[in-house]
């Protein structure tokens, strides 16, 4: 720029002679070698030619400079070499893919117990919340009539058997086929109907049908019942089931004995390990989830059924790279990173991202496990560059 600024002011022959007086006497000063090389040395003049002195030395400063700052630029690239950068060995692992469901929670079996006999409510033998074994007494009905039944039908059959037994220690001549025929039918008949009447006065009593915890009751002596009234609850919580729903993309996934992880809604940071109990066998056309039975053990019965559970099912996907969040770097194209080949250098790799976990980032791309890609100090690389592995 000051070259072309002091075209346009001085005449060119001027400029030759005083680039001459230069080049012959280096260390005069630049206004004795403009009176040398012929410049006019009028008043008017001699300010033009210092004012022209003065841009040509700045002019030379700077270009100087300039050329001094380069030099010392190439010098320092020079010597620093390749760009220093770190590395990470490629893995390659499957796609945890969490998929989560709220449900709600009941008791691995469950029963509303009733009364399978009309009656007079005589004994209450439990409590609620109390602990019961499979076939244990809970409540005894007034059983007169069925144990009057039951001794009388006792006394048929004895009747019965000894008419059979006589008629045995008599020959074959006095006595009939056709009468021991009858004999025995009926003795027949009054074996069933003991068996009637001992069953009749059995379900005068209630039993427990599985161990378990009883429920409630607002059963008294006294109370008039009749058959199929409920009487309290029985809930066998060793283990709670909770059903829930998994959406139609990942229903294929979903398998018996899949492990799942559940929460109470209402305590968080309570965690329960559980399996997968069963699976639905059709898809729900309105809402496309498919219903799943998980199962959660319970054995110091913490857990009560009803509850609301927050539940999550990890799934395994398909083998995935693994590499490291610092080593993506984007541009106009998109996402890449830097692989390193047997070269020494570092070639692109186009990615898309599909999933991160912490610092690490799984992605689809072409890289294979061991891959050595560059996770720090990619950003001033170029295809192609050599680079030299960090020591700290």
């Amino acid at each position: 720029m000051f070259a072309t600024l002091v075209t346009h002011i001085v005449p060119s022959k001027w400029i030759r002679r005083f680039d001459r007086e230069r080049r012959l006497t280096p260390n005069r000063g630049i206004a004795e070698m403009t009176i040398n090389a012929g410049w006019p040395q009028s008043r008017a003049q001699r300010i033009s030619t210092a004012v022209v002195a003065l841009s040509l030395a700045c002019g030379v400063l700077m270009m100087m400079t300039t050329t001094d700052a380069d030099a010392q630029r190439r010098r320092g690239g020079a010597a620093a070499g390749p760009p220093p950068v770190t590395l990470f060995d490629v893995q390659v692992v499957p796609i945890n893919e969490r998929v989560a469901a709220v449900g709600s929670g009941r008791a691995r079996r469950q029963v509303t117990i009733t009364t399978r006999q009309a009656g007079i409510v005589e004994k209450v033998l439990f409590e609620g919340g109390e602990m019961v074994k499979a076939n244990q007494p809970l409540a005894q009905l007034r059983s007169e009539t069925e144990q009057i039944a039951v001794e009388t039908a006792e006394a048929q059959r004895e009747l019965a058997a000894a008419a059979v037994e006589r008629l045995k220690q008599l020959t074959e001549g006095v006595v009939t086929r056709v009468a021991r025929a009858e004999a025995d039918t009926a003795l027949k008949v009054a074996d069933a109907a003991l068996r009637r009447a001992r069953e009749e006065l059995d379900r005068m009593t209630i039993r427990a049908p599985f161990d378990g915890i009883m429920g409630l009751t607002n059963l008294q002596i006294g109370d008039y019942i009749s058959a199929g009234t409920p009487i309290a609850t029985l809930d066998d919580r060793t283990s709670i089931l909770v059903e829930f729903t998994v959406p139609e993309s990942v229903a294929p996934q979903i398998k018996k004995g899949l492990s799942l992880r559940a929460s109470l809604v209402t305590r968080s940071g309570e965690n329960y390990d559980g399996t997968i109990d069963a699976v639905g066998t059709r898809i729900d056309p309105e809402t496309r989830t498919l219903a799943v039975r998980g199962e959660i053990p319970n054995p110091s019965l913490s857990l009560i059924p009803g509850s609301t559970f927050s539940i999550s099912v990890r799934l395994t996907g398909q083998a995935t790279p693994l590499v490291p969040g610092l080593a993506v770097q984007w541009d106009r194209r998109g996402a890449f990173v830097w692989r390193v080949t047997s070269r020494n250098a570092v070639e692109r790799v186009d990615i898309a991202i599909v999933s991160r976990n912490g610092d690490r980032v799984m992605v689809d791309a072409a890289l294979k496990a061991g891959d050595k890609v560059v996770q720090e100090g990619g950003d001033q690389l170029q295809p192609g560059q050599t680079i030299r592995v960090a020591t700290n």
